[in-house]
């Protein structure tokens, strides 16, 4: 796995500050924080955005990526080998938390949380002082900024970016392991009915290393993406 260890980002250690470069952005800081457990006993925290609390690590549990199989016409066939199996689980998965299909990530969520929808990822967008979340491709500068963690200590605290994106087609996976710590890929739970296709597809969030703007783009729901959850402030 290229450069796994290397290009990861670190998820423990938070400055509760909003900044980038466009000084138009809101200046927006974490109201609250604390951690909630998954069914696996992984705990991850949160931070409260407006009136939403939002987990700031990627999702650990669901079904682990090493066991999908695919059907290449002659036989069932595990998708990694064993050294892509040890490298998935001991460098990726600690650091950037499991790859899921798009049911694996709306059955993830523990108790009072959620898959965000495209319209939570438009309202925290909307909160960070993005004036077009509703448009699709890369849209709000400097908002990406904000949702990434960064060398300065002036990150929100929702650490997202950093994972990979493995794209399923006609039947195969392609794990696009080099792009690591580059781009990352995030379900959410919306449905795009438009699409004229047999397979779903489904509304995600991209942001990628060095760019402020937030990607808004379908993808096939059998693709392996990375799942934050979301919960309404009480």
């Amino acid at each position: 796995m290229k450069k796994l260890i290397y290009a990861a980002v670190a998820l423990s250690a938070f400055a509760f500050s909003s900044c980038c470069d466009d000084d138009k952005l809101p200046d927006i800081k974490p109201a609250d924080r604390g951690t909630v457990t998954d069914d696996l006993g992984n705990v991850y925290e949160w931070v409260r955005i407006g009136d939403q609390m939002w987990t700031t690590s990627n999702a650990k549990n669901g079904s682990d990526l090493a066991d999908a199989e695919y059907y290449d016409n002659y036989s069932w066939t595990y998708v990694l080998d064993d050294s892509q199996v040890d490298e998935y689980q001991e460098e990726y998965m600690p650091i950037y938390g499991n790859l899921m299909t798009y049911d694996d990530a709306m059955n993830s969520a523990p108790e009072g949380w959620r898959l965000p929808s495209d319209e939570d990822w438009q309202k925290l967008e909307r909160t960070l002082g993005m004036s077009d979340p509703d448009r699709k491709g890369f849209r709000g500068e400097g908002v990406a900024y904000a949702m990434q963690a960064t060398d300065s200590g002036c990150e929100l605290g929702l650490n997202l970016g950093g994972s990979v994106v493995p794209v399923q087609t006609y039947g195969w996976i392609s794990m696009d392991w080099e792009w690591v710590g580059e781009y990352g890929y995030y379900w959410t739970s919306t449905i795009e009915p438009s699409y004229e296709a047999e397979q779903t597809f489904v509304y995600y969030r991209r942001l990628t290393a060095n760019i402020g703007t937030v990607s808004r783009e379908c993808m096939s729901s059998d693709c392996y993406l990375s799942v934050r959850w979301v919960k309404d402030v009480e």
